[in-house]
């Protein structure tokens, strides 16, 4: 498993990125209304801010290359899922929680997101 982001629920997205910004980080990509990437200027992305009660309900943590979400899943049936594969405007993405009752979110970015994680992809919009 390879860290490629961590994922921040927020209630506020706008306001959480103004945040973000005023501690020096920098939106790089939008993937949707409800989903913003940060990073540290002239850097690939490290933090995703989303709008979202599930994954509010989740809590932050990182997210992980598994290099197939969907093989993973396959082979790792006896693991806690708490969310089977599905497509994202990040990617194919699961969810699975650890002996502790922590999760662990899982994906393979969308080519059309921009740099995570050391593997290129395309923005699907930029913030300036």
């Amino acid at each position: 498993m390879k860290l490629l982001l961590e994922v921040r629920p927020v209630e506020h997205l706008e306001a959480s990125v103004e945040y973000y910004r005023g501690l020096g980080l920098v939106a790089v990509g939008w993937p949707d209304d409800e989903t913003a990437l940060l990073a540290a200027p002239g850097s690939e992305a490290t933090i995703v801010l989303v709008r979202d009660p599930a994954e509010a309900a989740l809590g932050a943590g990182g997210v992980y290359d598994v290099g197939g979400v969907d093989d993973f899943y396959r082979t790792h049936e006896e693991l806690d899922w708490l969310i089977a594969p599905v497509s994202t405007a990040l990617g194919r993405y699961a969810v699975f929680a650890d002996r502790t009752g922590t999760c662990v979110r899982l994906l393979d970015p969308d080519p059309h997101l921009g740099a995570v994680g050391g593997t290129a992809f395309r923005l699907y919009a930029a913030a300036g």
